[in-house]
């Protein structure tokens, strides 16, 4: 076992490197494997990589209690949400074991990283590599199709977006932006400034092309905050890092009526109005009086009296039933729950931009299956099949949501707390290095400019470029799984995520010596 030990120990990087490389490459025989009907094999393909993932971490670590306690609260956890789901009826524990293993994907692999890095910090740098070559073969992967003249598009209906062999666009928008800042960064460390160049050049036209509203506006965040960085950590050495990525964000901001996620937006825009015409005529024919309009107008007011609910119901019924209107979007729910039960759930709005959303739709759905719940289940989780009707997966796409409803109050606390985790670490090494830079503050003056003078010094010694970049991923990352979705329950997403929460802990607890400031 030493000798194995040994042996994982001296081939750690190559290992790490290639199971980051070979990121793209799985996503992409996903792509035609879908195409045939054979998902199932790069299904088992990504479960066999976890469980291969996470016998090497047990291997290497000299603390197995932590692997064995990790899996003994998922054990205990899973076996009472599988009793409870069997109480009420289970349809389908294979799918929804299955469904688990992908929300465990995160906890497993970020735990295998930070094992990788213990007392191997140099190891980051196999990280970035990894990364950074996982980029461009992203950029091949999505000119190939487009070079020879078979182009996929991110949103295939209306023929925008630029996508490439991938198969989820919202799955591969996350992974384009949690690439991103790592792709940049270690563009910037390879010290050749043409090659810096390069990486922001093809990271932003990457993300304006992509066309998803996470890619477009991430085009800013990721590069206000490497401005940011550069700006306080380079000095007056900034401005030749600074200037192209200024350039580059200006004229994103000054093209965005050109980018597909606003020519998307337009599109989507100008169907809202023909529906919300619609929903005049419709409601203008209804007899409704102007209180009765105004409760239906309104996000916040609510019929006051029964007899105000039934007015309300009478004048929306036609927009949720008529399948000329919104009833093609609530027809199964209507069959499912009853009208009434999916109108109150809508909030007996009338607004097109809540109908024709696909989120809102699927959310809402979640919602009336909760309501159905007992309060046992409530704790423990509903099982995945109850995501699907018919040939329709209303599975939500956001993906902290999912979780929830998945996992029950119990799991989800119990899947948060991972994250606190790095949060804590986090803010324990700011507040440590800020109580540094205060034990070493000579400024005269009064007490409050001494402690702010204090804290932004130890605020630049903590944030470093490399912990910036790695904490925009990871920032980044939480951001995409709530408001994008496909971060935790997506493989080939989650990997880079945990790349950057190792990274993360790693700058943050396993240094027992301040890094040197980066320059």
């Amino acid at each position: 076992m030493q000798k194995l030990k040994t042996l994982l120990e001296d081939k750690l990087s190559g290992i790490l490197l290639g199971l980051l490389v070979l990121q793209p490459a799985l996503d992409v025989l996903s792509y035609f494997a879908d195409r045939y009907g054979l998902n199932s094999i790069t299904t088992l393909l990504r479960f066999g990589l976890l469980a291969l993932v996470v016998l090497l971490g047990f291997l290497l670590t000299k603390r197995k209690r932590v692997y064995l306690i990790l899996g003994g609260v998922v054990a205990l956890f899973w076996a009472a949400h599988m009793l409870n789901c069997f109480r009420i009826g289970y349809t389908s524990p294979v799918e929804d074991t299955a469904n688990l293993l992908r929300l465990m994907n995160f906890p497993l692999y970020a735990l295998t990283f930070i094992t990788a890095l213990k007392g191997r910090p140099h190891l980051r740098k196999s990280f970035y590599l990894g990364v950074f070559i996982c980029f461009l073969e992203i950029i091949l992967f999505t000119a190939l199709p487009w070079a020879i003249g078979r182009p996929v598009y991110t949103y295939g209906s209306l023929e925008l977006g630029v996508l490439g062999w991938f198969l989820i666009p919202s799955a591969q928008s996350a992974v384009i932006v949690l690439t991103a800042p790592l792709a940049i960064f270690a563009a910037y460390r390879s010290g050749k400034y043409p090659v810096y160049l390069l990486g922001v050049l093809l990271t932003v036209v990457l993300m304006f092309i992509t066309g998803s509203k996470l890619d477009y506006f991430s085009i800013f965040i990721i590069g206000g905050a490497y401005i940011f960085l550069f700006l306080i950590q380079l000095g007056k050495r900034s401005p030749r890092y600074v200037l192209p990525l200024l350039a580059l964000l200006i004229l994103s901001a000054a093209f965005k009526g050109y980018s597909p996620m606003a020519i998307r937006n337009a599109r989507t825009e100008s169907s809202q109005d023909v529906y919300s015409g619609m929903i005049s005529n419709t409601l203008e024919t209804s007899g409704a009086d102007q209180t009765t309009l105004n409760i239906i107008h309104s996000e916040k007011s609510r019929p006051s009296s029964e007899r105000q609910l039934e007015k309300v119901r009478r004048a929306v019924l036609p927009i949720y039933s008529d399948t000329g209107i919104y009833g093609y979007r609530t027809e199964e729910l209507n069959a499912r729950f009853g009208m009434y039960n999916v109108m109150e759930i809508f909030g007996y709005t009338d607004s097109p931009e809540v109908l024709s959303n696909t989120r809102k739709i699927k959310l809402n759905f979640a919602k009336l299956v909760w309501q159905e719940k007992d309060t046992l289940t409530h704790l423990l989780g509903f099982e995945y099949s109850d995501f699907l009707l018919g040939d329709t997966i209303y599975d939500l796409e956001n993906d902290f949501p999912g979780i929830f409803y998945n996992m029950g109050y119990l799991g989800f606390a119990i899947y948060l707390l991972f994250f606190a985790l790095f949060f804590f670490r986090v803010f324990r090494a700011l507040a440590g290095s800020v109580r540094r830079a205060l034990e070493t503050e000579k400024t005269e003056g009064p007490k409050a400019f001494r402690w702010l003078r204090g804290f932004w010094s130890g605020l630049r010694q903590f944030l470093t470029l490399e912990t910036g970049a790695v904490g925009i991923c990871f920032l980044l990352a939480i951001a995409a799984a709530q408001i994008s979705g496909n971060v935790l329950r997506r493989p080939n997403v989650t990997i880079y995520f945990a790349a950057a929460a190792a990274c993360l802990y790693s700058l943050t607890t396993l240094q027992r010596r301040p890094e040197k400031k980066e320059v």
